[in-house]
């Protein structure tokens, strides 16, 4: 009756810690990814470009009222640099889909330099646990171990698909920056009622995008450092339990000290988002 048990368990165990590993590798796979679907999201963005021309003229009208209202006379030179800010602005939403690839694809290029192949963190503490647990003896051992290991590799399996779909929801994020990218680009004639500057509008929506082209090179870092300087931290540790005599103490020393791996990692790539914004300053 007991090795069905100890199979089960393992079964789980296996499941659990495999399918961390798979889903870090899915994750770095998204980040790597290609711009497949890059031309048929950029049809969305059609319908928004009319209406941008509209808003353009208007942007600078409103420009031409400041002016009025901090100069007594309107020179030629604010009407020429508010026209050539009106020019510009049309430019902007023809050309940004193109800049905003370019940006991507220089990220992409890092991305794949820093790529390093999935994760084995799960599979290496797989060949830990397995000894330990056919060592195992005893109904009531076997039960406690499923007990005090369950919820902890169930935790273990949903730090990975954290990972995997803050990876996906950065594409979304990309594809939705693409999409409404005429909308800041046909603010730009509006500035500060002396034909000067871009507006803050067209320059903060560069720069998030940047920003979330950048956390794709943040994440793809954090995942190697895992691999790197955290898994010889961690196996370091798994070595120690594995010596312990008491197999279920060993267990579940095993799969908290993974759990907190998994946990620090997922608010390393949370927190990506945020490092990238401050590199770009687009807080």
């Amino acid at each position: 009756m007991l090795d069905p048990l100890k199979k089960w368990l393992l079964g789980l165990m296996k499941a659990s810690l495999n399918g961390f590993d798979s889903t870090l590798t899915s994750a770095a796979d998204v980040l790597s990814g290609g711009l497949t679907d890059w031309s048929t999201v950029l049809a969305y963005s059609g319908t928004l470009k009319t209406f941008c021309y509209t808003i353009i003229g208007i942007c600078l009208l409103l420009e031409l009222a400041q002016m009025a209202s901090k100069v007594d006379i309107i020179k030629w030179e604010h009407g020429l640099k508010a026209g050539v800010k009106m020019v510009l602005a049309k430019v902007c939403i023809d050309i940004a889909p193109d800049f905003l690839e370019a940006c991507y694809k220089q990220a992409q290029a890092w991305i794949v330099g820093l790529s390093g192949g999935g994760s084995v963190l799960g599979a290496t503490t797989v060949n830990y646990l397995e000894p330990l647990v056919n060592n195992t003896s005893g109904f009531g051992n076997i039960l406690g171990m499923f007990l005090s290991s369950f919820i902890v590799l169930m935790a273990i399996k949903i730090c990975g698909l954290l990972i995997q779909v803050i990876a996906y929801g950065r594409m979304f994020e990309l594809y939705v920056y693409l999409v409404v990218s005429p909308l800041p680009c046909a603010f730009m004639p509006l500035g500060q009622g002396n034909g000067d500057g871009i507006n803050r509008i067209t320059s903060k929506f560069f720069k998030n995008f940047i920003a979330v082209c950048l956390q794709g090179v943040m994440m793809i870092i954090v995942l190697r450092v895992f691999d790197t300087i955290m898994n010889n931290a961690i196996v370091s540790t798994l070595n120690a339990a594995a010596g312990s005599a008491d197999s279920n103490t060993a267990i579940t020393d095993l799969i908290y000290t993974m759990l907190l791996g998994a946990i620090a990692l997922v608010m390393a790539v949370v927190k990506s988002g945020s490092w990238a914004k401050s590199i770009m300053d687009a807080m």
